[in-house]
């Protein structure tokens, strides 16, 4: 239930670059393995970010984690 709440924050895309970010991939990795900009990965971290108040990176997949998402 606490993962179904958490993914339905997040559009399938922003759990996707969440899920490589928790994987340790950079902005420029994520863009390469999905075949987007690297802006576009950046408005994504920024959604995230927003969307599950972390204050970065490392705070959004902390939370992913609690949550079994990541």
């Amino acid at each position: 239930e606490r993962q179904s709440r958490l993914e339905s924050k997040l559009s399938e895309r922003e759990r996707e670059v969440l899920i490589l970010i928790a994987q340790g991939l950079s902005n420029r990795d994520i863009a390469e393995k999905l075949v987007l900009s690297e802006g576009t990965i950046k408005n994504h971290v920024s959604n995230i970010l927003n969307k599950l108040q972390a204050e970065n990176r490392t705070h959004a997949v902390d939370i992913a984690r609690r949550y079994g998402l990541a």
